[in-house]
């Protein structure tokens, strides 16, 4: 995983981090978030497997390298 910040942060005073980078563009972090919250929440499919998609998701788009 990359501990290299790519984007500084949108909050003045505050390291970048998940949170204060994606505050660049709010409108983007709202709709994320609430698509974020339909994927993850209830449903047919278990956490198990959810959370095995998301991994999965991430290591085959080089998220963290």
């Amino acid at each position: 995983m990359a501990t290299t910040p790519r984007l500084p942060s949108a909050v003045d005073g505050h390291g970048a981090n998940i949170i204060t980078v994606r505050l660049h563009a709010r409108e983007v972090m709202a709709a994320f978030d609430a698509m974020y919250a339909t994927v993850l929440g209830g449903g047919v499919v278990g956490m198990d497997v959810k959370e095995a998609m998301r991994l999965r998701n991430a290591w085959a788009s080089g998220c963290g390298l």
